[in-house]
């Protein structure tokens, strides 16, 4: 399990990093400019900012959207089948994608807010991390669960898109953040079982292929999880 949490430090450095350093020069004149006592040259650069951000151009954006997707669902059969450095390439390649478009994200939101959320994250994904890894019971069998309502929670967003209800954003805030919570607590199951068999076998490229793909899971489960907290939070700010 320490090479999948290195991996896993690894790519939420790498997607935080690029979403924090991308974002900066036009959040810090967001701030000038929203607390009313920006000068003409202040908004002039802002608008100048925005323009040329790589975070806000909408070419740049769909392709990394796109590429984002196909990576979701490409990676895994990559790491399997690949060698280990064209695995880690592709794996630090989503994570930088994430965090091109993280960055575009946390741009609506304070940053007392992101930090909240955050710490929650770290704190929550902590927490169910180590009972998944320390349970007796078989996570195997809420699998199939997990899966149904994330669909159901895939439905549920995609119809507020047009009903905008902010009852029902609320609702998918608080169980997305229960799902990916309990998702958590399996992957680290899934990803332990793995690897105790991989182990017994000596097979270190396995091994190796095995803690890249756990570090995967956990990425998305941290970030969604940091995501649906952050919606939270900002929400309830409003």
């Amino acid at each position: 399990m320490r090479q999948v949490y290195l991996w896993l430090m690894a790519g939420l450095l790498v997607a935080f990093g690029i979403a924090f350093i991308l974002g900066a020069p036009i959040r810090d004149l967001l701030n000038v400019a929203l607390s009313g006592e920006a000068t003409a040259a202040q908004l002039a650069q802002l608008e100048r900012a925005i323009t040329s951000s790589p975070l806000l151009n909408p070419v740049l954006s769909i392709v990394a959207l796109i590429a984002y997707f196909i990576l979701a669902f490409a990676l895994q059969p990559i790491i399997m089948r690949a060698n280990v450095t064209v695995g880690a390439a592709f794996y630090f390649l989503f994570t930088a994608l994430f965090g091109y478009m993280l960055g575009g994200i946390l741009l609506a939101y304070q940053i007392a807010d992101i930090t909240a959320a955050l710490i929650a994250t770290a704190g929550m994904f902590g927490v169910m991390s180590f009972l998944g890894y320390t349970t007796k019971i078989d996570l195997s069998r809420f699998g199939s669960i997990l899966i149904m309502a994330l669909i159901g929670l895939i439905i549920a967003s995609i119809v507020n898109i047009f009903l905008r209800s902010p009852a029902i954003t609320w609702i998918i805030s608080y169980a997305g953040v229960l799902i990916f919570a309990g998702f958590t607590a399996y992957d680290t199951q899934w990803i332990k079982n793995n690897a105790a068999e991989i182990a017994a076998t000596g097979d270190q490229t396995s091994a190796q292929r095995i803690a890249l793909i756990g570090a995967f899971h956990l990425f998305l489960d941290f970030v969604n999880l940091f995501l649906f907290l952050l919606r939270i939070f900002g929400s309830s700010r409003e």
